[in-house]
């Protein structure tokens, strides 16, 4: 690990879900003497930031998420029960790609 000279390096974490990165960042930052939490770019996804050391190395944590999905896959309607067809015809099936709304 590459020291900063003193100076705290800047880590950013990425949560799949909103309340992961808030619990994470809680847990993580009990005994660093704060967790400061503002606004990102969605009024979903907050930033929670604290300190933090690995290994005597200083850390500024910054722990983020991601919500939605971003595109869903979907077989054809023939292809999605269980017993509707042979498991080894999906490799070929096609299959729909969309943005959900």
């Amino acid at each position: 690990m590459a020291s900063g000279g003193g100076r705290p390096l800047r880590a950013l974490n990425v949560a799949e879900k909103p309340s992961v990165a808030k619990a994470v960042a809680g847990i993580l930052s009990k005994n660093s003497g704060g967790l400061r939490v503002r606004d990102g770019r969605s009024r979903f996804n907050k930033i929670f930031e604290f300190s933090y050391s690995i290994q005597n190395q200083p850390f500024h944590m910054s722990f983020t998420s991601v919500t939605g999905h971003l595109m869903e896959l979907e077989f054809a309607e023939r292809y999605r029960k269980w017993h509707s067809c042979d498991p080894v015809d999906l490799y070929n099936a096609p299959v729909k790609k969309f943005v959900p709304q």
